[in-house]
């Protein structure tokens, strides 16, 4: 070996394709998950769904053809420390397995947005006053003229306010009654043959629609069968309520569902989480037999075999990621968001044993149901507040929104006084880390919260 060699070792991982694939897999949503999947339905002919559990083959998820559990249960150290069933809590059963984003309501995102759009104390005033008179299907109940006399606001002002609130809620929203509320949702839609003919039908009167005078209707206005069929569909996709909550974006699904089963939590993974796939026992079978010569269908078998391996590695993963949060966070399940502790995604990393960034990517997009609903992994995460204080900076927004919920009429906190009910607490932050909170949380300051409490409680 000559003299001037210098041998050099490295810790360096080599990423293979597996790894780089199960790298990638854990960080899918379900959603994503069940694309992934369809794409390989498609592109490879060795895998199938799993529909009959008996017939499952050897090829199916270990190597040994045992399936990974799909389940946890708390162990005797949750007895110990806590029962759900103690206190009087009642058993929950199971959520359902899709489950819709939190509702928000129109009247609660006015109460958030209309400080912010507003130009003055008095225009203000004036949008709250038209809000307090929306009824809950988002239906304004009163005349303006009589609002303005009620209210002493002038009419001008009022209609302004109401032509804000319009264009800042859902279309139909603040509609006088149901025609009207369509026709406005009708505005808001792309021009077509079929928009214009639901108008017109509107205009004819719904209640001749309603009272199965549809051929009556139909021959005044000289529509076909086919323009007809097309304004009614049209009409059906209206929301006669809009001031109902509704969700944004996609639907949610949940990768684990915790849900007491025989007086225990128990954390499960959901459908989502754990898509039954198999590798088609009668293909696997002729490809052996075949030998050597069938190679790109070798290679589809070995592939399918790869990663139907990352799914059940995925899956374990995240089972054992959520159970250490909910052994940590089981307080959360009786007590809500203020029984949050400080957890730290290292600490999790440390008892599972894995590294911190796939705590980091098994968390993010990942979903939890519970009695308390759909929640981030992510949420069960964060900081505290120093030696000493048990609670996380989770548990310090449900307190501050617990605090303005619970104000008196016409006397709201500001943030001063909310810090100073924290630190009775024992949770000390600064009165601007209050307001940061508050402000996530879409709240109003103390001195908007006067005008816009009642309302938004009601919401």
């Amino acid at each position: 070996m000559p003299m001037n060699a210098v041998q050099q070792s490295s810790n360096r991982t080599t990423v293979t394709p597996q790894l780089a694939r199960q790298i990638r897999l854990l960080g899918l949503s379900a959603e994503d998950l069940e694309t992934e999947v369809a794409q390989w339905l498609a592109s490879n002919v060795m895998l199938e769904f799993d529909v009959a559990e008996e017939d499952a083959e050897d090829d199916s998820l270990d190597a040994d053809g045992e399936d990974s559990a799909s389940e946890l249960a708390l162990d005797s150290n949750w007895d110990e420390s806590y029962s759900p069933m103690a206190g009087g809590a009642e058993r929950f059963d199971a959520p359902a397995p899709v489950a819709q984003p939190e509702p928000q309501s129109p009247m609660a995102q006015l109460t958030r947005d209309l400080p912010l759009e507003c130009g003055s104390a008095q225009q203000l005033a004036a949008a709250f006053t038209v809000l307090a008179a929306i009824d809950e299907r988002g239906w304004l109940e009163s005349d303006l003229h009589e609002l303005a006399c009620a209210s002493g606001h002038p009419t001008g002002e009022l209609v302004s306010a109401l032509a804000l609130i319009r264009k800042l809620a859902p279309p139909g929203f603040a509609a006088r009654d149901l025609a009207e509320s369509f026709r406005l949702q009708l505005d808001a839609m792309a021009d077509s043959p079929a928009v214009r003919d639901a108008r017109r039908l509107v205009d004819a009167g719904l209640e001749r629609l309603a009272g199965r005078e549809i051929t009556t209707v139909q021959r005044r206005l000289r529509m076909d069968d086919a323009a007809l069929a097309e304004a009614l569909a049209c009409l059906r996709r209206l929301d006669p309520h809009p001031g109902r909550a509704t969700t944004e974006g996609a639907p949610v699904y949940p990768d684990v569902v915790v849900a007491p089963v025989d007086g225990r939590w128990t954390v499960t993974l959901s459908e989502f989480a754990t898509p039954r796939l198999r590798v088609n026992p009668v293909y696997a079978r002729a490809v052996e037999a075949a030998g050597p010569g069938q190679g790109a269908m070798r290679d589809q078998l070995q592939e399918a075999r790869w990663l139907l391996r990352g799914l059940e590695q995925r899956a374990d993963t995240l089972l054992r990621v959520a159970h250490a949060i909910f052994r940590r966070q089981f307080a959360f399940l009786a007590d809500g968001d203020e029984a949050l502790t400080p957890l730290m995604l290292r600490e999790i990393a440390g008892e599972v044993g894995v590294h911190e960034s796939t705590v980091s990517r098994v968390t993010r997009g990942k979903y939890v149901a519970t009695p308390r609903g759909i929640f981030e992994l992510k949420h069960f995460f964060g900081a505290g507040f120093g030696v000493g204080c048990a609670a996380s900076n989770g548990a310090a927004r449900a307190l501050v929104r617990r605090f303005i919920s619970s104000e008196r009429p016409g006397a709201p906190m500001d943030d001063a006084a909310i810090a100073a009910c924290l630190a009775e607490r024992g949770i000390r932050v600064a009165r601007r880390t209050v307001a940061k909170y508050r402000e996530a949380m879409g709240i109003p300051p103390a001195r908007l919260r006067g005008i816009a409490q009642p309302l938004a409680l009601s919401a």
